[in-house]
């Protein structure tokens, strides 16, 4: 599954997709949500980005957002904070569309 309840925060399992014209929720790819985001992968700039546009979508502050696991691959694991799991699930849902 992409996306699992863990002690109160969401963690999502992302395949990030850089280079692309706009930031948006691709589509859910086996047990991975791919994710398309305008940065190139310099610099960190991926995953700054990555950081702000789900900020964003799931409305939390960029420091609610870590990437535990995958910094310089395309394939991480996000831990989101003090957003509740059921609100993420449906803006994934809602971006989908």
């Amino acid at each position: 599954m992409y996306i699992e309840n863990k002690d109160g925060e969401a963690i999502l399992n992302i395949r990030v997709i850089p280079n692309a014209p706009f930031n948006c929720i691709k589509e859910i790819s086996g047990d991975r949500l791919k994710i398309k985001i305008k940065a190139v992968p310099e610099d960190k700039r991926a995953n700054m980005e990555l950081i702000n546009y789900l900020a964003e979508t799931f409305n939390t502050k960029k420091n609610n957002i870590e990437i535990i696991k995958g910094l310089k691959s395309r394939e991480k694991t996000i831990k989101i904070k003090g957003v509740n799991y059921n609100i993420i699930l449906q803006k994934i849902k809602e971006a989908l569309l």
